[in-house]
C-alpha cells in the first residue's frame, strides 16, 4: 500500500462506521450537503454513513478541536454564511500535517546525547545526584551521565521535589538510581512500594493509596491526549464514576468502535512503555497477581487476585471490563486475560454461593452480633432518637445499574429477597445487617439527599438505611477508611448529618470494621501538621509529590494525614492527588438541643386566629410544616398536597407560591 495512502486511512478509516476512507470528492459532497442546509441524519442518509461518522469528519474542517458533531454542522453552516469562500481544505490539511507531525514525534521521542547533555537543568540533577549521594563522578562519567534519557526527564521536575525525593531514597536504601529518582518524584512512595499480598489482602491503607496514585500517574503517561482522555473516562479517574462505551462516544462525538480502538492503544501503550510508573505498575501487578506464574500453593489464585485488586483499583469498573485490563497491565496476552477474566467471574459466582451457604450457620449469627454491637457503640446520634420509616414505606430509589455499572445482589434471608450492593465492602455490611438479631429490617439506598459540591448541586443516595429492634433508625454510608476524608465525601457526610439532626436519627460511616470516628479522634504529629499548613499557606493547593516534599523526612501515614485533613478542613481529592486548603472544620458540630430547636414561640392572637387557607380550600401550610411534610424518600404524598390545595401532579414552583402567599396572609 502507499504510505501517503496508508496514512490518510489511518487517519481518516476509524472515523466512519464501516471503515471506508473520506476521498475528496466525497469530501466536497458532504460540504455542499451543509450548505443545502441538510442535517446530520440526512447527510447520514446521503452518504451511506452512521451520524457520528458524518460529525466527526465536519469537525475536522473546523479550526476548533474537540468541537461535537452539532455544533461542527452550525460552526461551517454560519462560516459558509459569512464568508462563502472559507477554506475547509486547508483546514483538514493542516490538521493532517500536525497529526503526522505528532505521530513521528511520538516514534522519535528519544532524543540524542548530545541534546541530552545540552538539556537545561541536565547540570543541576547531576550537582543535585552527587550532593545527595556525597561521590563526585570523573568526567567520562560525567558524559555518560548527562546522556540518559532519565536524566533529561528529571529536569523537566521542580528542583524542591527532586531534592526531597533524592533525600527520601538515598536515607532509606543507601542508593539514588536515576528510574528509581524519576518514579519517586512523580508518585512518592512507589519506589519503596512492597508486592506482600497480605497487605493487599487486608487492604493495608498506604499501599492502596500508593497504587491508586501510581496507576492515574501511569495513565497521565500515555502519548496520545485523546488516548488518555478516553481511558481517564473508562477507568473513572478525576472523581468522575466510570463511563460505559456509548457515553464516552456521546461525549465524545466519535462511534463506540473508534472509543473501543483508542482505548485498546492506551492500553498497548501502557504495556510496553519505559515510562515510570508504567513500568512499575507493570511490575508489581505481575508480582500481585501472579498471572505469569504458578501462584503460591497455600495463597489464593491469580483470577482471586485479579479479582479483588480490580475492586481496589478501580471500584466503579465492572469486573468484567477491569479484570482482562489488570491481567494485560501485569503481562498476559489477550487470550490468557480473557481466560483469566472468566475464572475470575466463575469465582465471583462461587463467592456468593459460598456466603449463601455460610448463612445458614448460627456462628456467623454470633459473629454478627458481636460486630454490630461494636459498630453500634460509634453511631453519631442526634437529639432524641425517632423511629424508622415503616418498612412498606421504604424502596430503593437508585437501581444498581442505572450509571452502567455491574457488580451483583446479595440474597438476604432477612429480608427475602435480592439486596443490592455496589462494591465487596457494601456487600460485607450487607451481610452484617443480615445476620446481627438487633437489626430489624434494612434498604439500600432509600433516600435522595441534595447536597452542594464543586460549586453545582448533586444528589446522593445514601447507601443504607437501618432500623434496629428497639424502635431507633441509622444511616449508614459504606466507605474504606482511606477515603472518608475526600472533600466529595466530607461534603456528602455533612448533607447526612443535616438530614439525620432534622429527624432524630443516626449516623455512622464504616467500611465494616472501622468508622469515621477512627479519623476524627486520630492524633497527629505536631510537625507534620505545621508542616502541612505552612505549605499550604504558601502554594494554596499541593500535590502528591509537594505533599511528601513538605512533610520531608518526618514519617507520614495515610490515615494520619487524612486525620489532618478532617481536623483542619482541608479539601482533598486523588486520581490525581489534590490537598487545597479549606472554608471549615469538617469536625461535625455539636447536635443542639431537640425542644429548643423545634419549639417556636407562637404570636400572641395566634390562638384564635383561623388556619389560612389555600384559594382552592386546602390550608396553607408554613415554611416550616412544607419541610416537615417530606416522606423518608423526600418527596411529599398526594393526599399531603391534596389538603394544601396543590393539583397532582403538582406544577412547577408550587412550594415557592405556597411560601409566597403564606407570607402574605401573616401581615
Amino acid at each position: 500500500m502507499d504510505a501517503t495512502v496508508g496514512e490518510r486511512m489511518q487517519v481518516q478509516g476509524p472515523e466512519s462506521r464501516s471503515g471506508r476512507a473520506w476521498s475528496e470528492a466525497e469530501d466536497a459532497r458532504l460540504v455542499e450537503g451543509v450548505r443545502e442546509g441538510l442535517a446530520l441524519p440526512e447527510l447520514a442518509a446521503r452518504h451511506g454513513r452512521s451520524p457520528g461518522a458524518i460529525g466527526a469528519r465536519l469537525a475536522r474542517f473546523v479550526p476548533q478541536p474537540g468541537l461535537p458533531g452539532d455544533a461542527a454542522l452550525e460552526w461551517l453552516r454560519a462560516q459558509f454564511a459569512l464568508d462563502p469562500a472559507y477554506s475547509w481544505q486547508s483546514v483538514l490539511d493542516e490538521r493532517r500535517r500536525r497529526e503526522r507531525s505528532e505521530r513521528r514525534a511520538r516514534d522519535q521521542r528519544i532524543p540524542t546525547a548530545e541534546g541530552l547533555a545540552e538539556a537545561p537543568g541536565a547540570g543541576e540533577v547531576l550537582a543535585e545526584w552527587e550532593q545527595a549521594t556525597g561521590h563526585a563522578l570523573r568526567p567520562e562519567r560525567r558524559e555518560v551521565f548527562l546522556a540518559r534519557q532519565v536524566v533529561h526527564d528529571l529536569t523537566a521536575v521542580a528542583a524542591p521535589v527532586r531534592q526531597a525525593a533524592a533525600g527520601r531514597l538515598w536515607q532509606d536504601g543507601g542508593r539514588l538510581l536515576l528510574d528509581d529518582w524519576l518514579l519517586e518524584c512523580v508518585c512518592p512512595g512507589a519506589v519503596s512500594l512492597t508486592a506482600d499480598w497480605t497487605l493487599i489482602a487486608e487492604r493495608d491503607p498506604d499501599t492502596v493509596l500508593v497504587l491508586r496514585e501510581l496507576l492515574a500517574v501511569a495513565a497521565e503517561e500515555i502519548p496520545g491526549q485523546r488516548e488518555r482522555e478516553i481511558l481517564s473516562r473508562r477507568l473513572g479517574l478525576h472523581e468522575e464514576p466510570a463511563q460505559t462505551q456509548e457515553k464516552v462516544a456521546e461525549a465524545l462525538g466519535i462511534s463506540r468502535e473508534r472509543v473501543r480502538q483508542l482505548q485498546t492503544r492506551a492500553i498497548r501503550s501502557m504495556a510496553h512503555t519505559a515510562a515510570p510508573a508504567s513500568h512499575k505498575v507493570r511490575t508489581a501487578l505481575a508480582e500481585l497477581s501472579c498471572v505469569d506464574r504458578v501462584p503460591p500453593e497455600t495463597g489464593p489464585s491469580a483470577a482471586e487476585r485479579l479479582l479483588d485488586l480490580a475492586d481496589i483499583l478501580l471500584p466503579s469498573v465492572a469486573p468484567r471490563q477491569a479484570v482482562p485490563l489488570l491481567a494485560r497491565l501485569a503481562g498476559a496476552d489477550k487470550v490468557r486475560a480473557d481466560n483469566v477474566a472468566a475464572e475470575a467471574a466463575t469465582i465471583r459466582l462461587l463467592r456468593h454461593e459460598a456466603a449463601r451457604r455460610e448463612a445458614t450457620r448460627q456462628r456467623r449469627i454470633d459473629r454478627a452480633t458481636r460486630r454490630w454491637a461494636t459498630l453500634e457503640a460509634e453511631v453519631n446520634w442526634f437529639g432524641t432518637p425517632e423511629p424508622a420509616p415503616p418498612r412498606a414505606e421504604l424502596e430503593t430509589l437508585r437501581e444498581e445499574n442505572s450509571d452502567g455499572r455491574d457488580f451483583g445482589v446479595w440474597s438476604c434471608p432477612k429480608l427475602g429477597r435480592d439486596v443490592a450492593y455496589e462494591s465487596e465492602t457494601e456487600l460485607r455490611v450487607v451481610q452484617l445487617l443480615s445476620f446481627a438479631p438487633q437489626i430489624a429490617y434494612y434498604q439500600e439506598q432509600p433516600l435522595a439527599i441534595s447536597y452542594e459540591f464543586a460549586g453545582r448541586q448533586r444528589t446522593y443516595y445514601p447507601d443504607l438505611l437501618v432500623a434496629t429492634v428497639d424502635g431507633r433508625c441509622i444511616l449508614i454510608e459504606v466507605k474504606p477508611v482511606y477515603e472518608m476524608a475526600m472533600a466529595v465525601n466530607v461534603a456528602k457526610y455533612r448533607a447526612l448529618e443535616a438530614f439525620c439532626r432534622s429527624r432524630g436519627w443516626g449516623l455512622v460511616a464504616t467500611d465494616s470494621k472501622r468508622t469515621r470516628r477512627l479519623l476524627e479522634n486520630r492524633s497527629v504529629d505536631p510537625d507534620v501538621e505545621a508542616a502541612l499548613t505552612a505549605a499550604l499557606d504558601e502554594h494554596g493547593e499541593l500535590t502528591w509529590p509537594q505533599v511528601r516534599t513538605a512533610v520531608g523526612p518526618s514519617p507520614l501515614e495515610s490515615l494520619n494525614l487524612e486525620a489532618l485533613i478532617l481536623k483542619r478542613g482541608w479539601a482533598w481529592s486523588i486520581r490525581p492527588y489534590r490537598l487545597r486548603r479549606g472554608t471549615q472544620s469538617n469536625r461535625p458540630s455539636a447536635p443542639p438541643e431537640r425542644g429548643a430547636a423545634e419549639i417556636r414561640p407562637l404570636p400572641e392572637d395566634a390562638a384564635s386566629a383561623p388556619a389560612a387557607t389555600c384559594p382552592t380550600g386546602g390550608i396553607t401550610p408554613t415554611p416550616d410544616d412544607i419541610e416537615a411534610a417530606r416522606t423518608p424518600a423526600g418527596g411529599w404524598t398526594r393526599d399531603q398536597l391534596a389538603a394544601w390545595g396543590v393539583p397532582w401532579p403538582p406544577p412547577k414552583g408550587w412550594r415557592k407560591k405556597l411560601i409566597t402567599q403564606w407570607k402574605t396572609q401573616q401581615r
